[in-house]
């Protein structure tokens, strides 16, 4: 869902607190928050998130006991950092960016790019996880989403191929998402 800057705005506003973070982990709603951080009479800081992932990630940074200008700065600094994925299930027939999907089939996007498309989840998501694996990364995270796919393979190949990487597996719960990815 896009909130728009005046809903922003309302959510903003009926914060008890003087400062205010906005992650709109959303490219589309970057620009809604950063109008209501400007239309509010709070100290609104917007961290651009671009992902669910990457906002979550962002928010293991928060610390109640700074400002909103501190934790935004943190919280930038991990946006830097990180790399996010997605898999989708198409909801139509497309060619993006030189990927071909089916209605049905599953799209590995890394970032915002197309990287992946096909009919079986391993594969797509071999790939999407090879992306983000392609330079040096510590953590691993995968959020299944409400119609958790089997891990079973995936993660084998992921711990054949890359013993090192430390994956963590959590529920997401995301209905439109099988599978979030962020490597860090």
């Amino acid at each position: 869902m896009n909130p728009s800057a005046a809903e922003l705005l309302e959510a903003i506003d009926a914060s008890p607190f003087p400062d205010v973070v906005v992650l709109p982990n959303n490219s589309n709603v970057i620009l809604a928050a950063e109008q209501a951080a400007q239309l509010s009479s709070k100290n609104v800081q917007v961290v651009p998130s671009r992902t669910i992932t990457a906002g979550l990630a962002a928010m293991v940074a928060f610390d109640p006991d700074r400002g909103a200008a501190e934790n935004s700065a943190e919280m930038r600094e991990i946006l830097d950092s990180i790399a996010t994925a997605e898999i989708a299930v198409a909801s139509r027939d497309a060619q993006l960016n030189g990927v071909a999907v089916r209605e049905g089939d599953f799209l590995g996007l890394v970032g915002d790019r197309p990287v992946a498309g096909g009919a079986e989840f391993d594969d797509v998501a071999a790939a999407v996880v090879e992306q983000l694996l392609g330079e040096p990364r510590g953590v691993l995270t995968l959020l299944t989403g409400d119609r958790e796919p089997h891990l079973d393979r995936l993660l084998a190949r992921i711990h054949a191929r890359h013993p090192e990487v430390e994956v963590d597996v959590q529920h997401g719960g995301q209905p439109h998402y099988p599978l979030l990815l962020s490597a860090e």
